[in-house]
């Protein structure tokens, strides 16, 4: 093997890892999962100015429907790897950040005297969540880059 071939191996392989990455991603920060977290997000914020038979459908439907989403996330990812301890800590900040966002909705939308304020809160916070998985992609790829090198 000549110099040549092995920098060109070394390359295709390099390539290949960034393919690899880029699945990874683009599977993780993808509309359809990134919606439907939305849509659990708005069910859990707005489930606490509901009467309680309700509270308690609506609790269990968008925990259902977070459990089914991470579910069938794994199952079609095309790139299985275990989350990095930054990974993981970025995602527990992101959660930290809408849960800040919903909590501060509530107590805005209470100050403001406006009807069904977690209703409107959990509206608030699940733009948020679009937002916030939107921004959070380069982030991600990042993380996975420097994880994969370092």
């Amino acid at each position: 093997m000549t110099s040549y071939d092995a920098r060109t191996a070394l390359d295709a392989i390099h390539h290949h890892q960034e393919q690899t990455r880029d699945a990874y991603v683009r599977h993780g920060s993808s509309l359809p999962y990134r919606l439907v977290t939305a849509l659990a997000v708005f069910g859990f914020g707005a489930a606490v100015d509901l009467p309680n038979p309700w509270r308690t459908l609506t609790l269990l439907a968008a925990g259902g429907l977070m459990a089914g989403m991470l579910y069938v996330h794994q199952r079609r990812a095309p790139v299985h790897r275990k989350p990095s301890r930054a990974q993981w800590a970025f995602s527990l900040w992101l959660g930290g950040v809408v849960t800040l966002i919903l909590v501060a909705a509530v107590v805005c939308a209470r100050l403001l005297e406006l009807p069904e304020p977690s209703v409107i809160a959990g509206a608030v916070a699940a733009v948020a969540t679009l937002v916030a998985g939107y921004a959070a992609r380069p982030i991600v790829k990042a993380i996975t880059r420097r994880d994969d090198h370092g």
